[in-house]
C-alpha cells in the first residue's frame, strides 16, 4: 500500500481531486494491521477497511477523467479493495488474514 502513496501525489491530481486523496488516506489508515484485539473488534476493523477501499474505487471510477486516474492506478486500487475483502472474509470467519503457505514435504 505504500506504493500507492506516491501514485496519486502529482500536483495536478491533488489540486483537482482532494477527495480522492482524502479517501485513499482514510483507506490506508483503516488498513493498518490489528494484532491484539478481540475477534469482534478485529472483524469490525476489517469491515471498515474493505468499505474504505470500496469508497476509493467507486470515487476513482466515477471521477477517472476529472481526476486523471490511469487504468493502472484504477487496477491497483481494485486490487487493494479485493485484498481487503479477502482479509475481511478470513478474519471474520476466524481464519488468519492470509492462509499459511503449503507444507513442503521432502521425499
Amino acid at each position: 500500500m505504500i506504493a500507492l502513496t506516491g501514485a496519486c501525489s502529482e500536483a495536478g491530481a491533488q489540486a483537482r481531486c482532494p477527495e480522492l486523496i482524502r479517501l485513499r488516506s482514510a483507506a490506508v489508515e483503516a488498513s493498518k494491521p490489528i494484532t491484539r484485539a478481540l475477534m469482534s473488534s478485529r472483524c469490525d476493523a476489517y469491515i471498515s477497511a474493505s468499505l474504505a477501499w470500496s469508497a476509493v474505487v467507486d470515487y476513482a471510477r466515477d471521477h477517472q477523467d476529472v481526476c486523471d486516474v490511469s487504468n493502472r492506478l484504477l487496477s491497483d486500487l481494485e486490487k487493494y479493495h479485493l485484498d481487503s475483502v479477502t482479509a475481511r472474509i478470513n478474519v471474520c470467519a476466524g481464519r488468519p488474514v492470509r492462509p499459511f503457505p503449503a507444507d513442503v514435504v521432502l521425499q
